[in-house]
C-alpha cells in the first residue's frame, strides 16, 4: 500500500484485475531491481524448465479486488 508517496504494509489477499496490454499501457515506471528464479511451464509434452521474473512496476491506475 502507498500513501502519500511512501511505501506502507503489503496488501495481502488481492487480486489485480485488467488485460495485460491495457496494463502496459500504464506503466509509468520499472525498478532496476529484477530477480528471476527457475521454474516450470506446463505442456501437453510433459514439463519444460522456464525462468521467470520481473521488476517492480509502478502502474498509474489499476483495478484491485478480491478479499483481503
Amino acid at each position: 500500500m502507498i500513501r502519500n508517496g511512501k511505501i506502507e504494509e503489503p496488501v495481502r489477499g488481492a487480486m489485480l484485475l485488467g488485460k495485460g496490454p491495457d496494463s502496459i499501457q500504464k506503466i509509468v515506471a520499472v525498478s532496476d531491481d529484477l530477480e528471476t528464479s527457475s521454474g516450470m511451464c506446463g505442456s501437453l509434452s510433459g514439463s519444460i524448465p522456464t525462468e521467470v521474473g520481473q521488476p517492480h512496476l509502478l502502474i498509474s491506475e489499476i483495478v484491485v479486488g478480491g478479499r483481503a
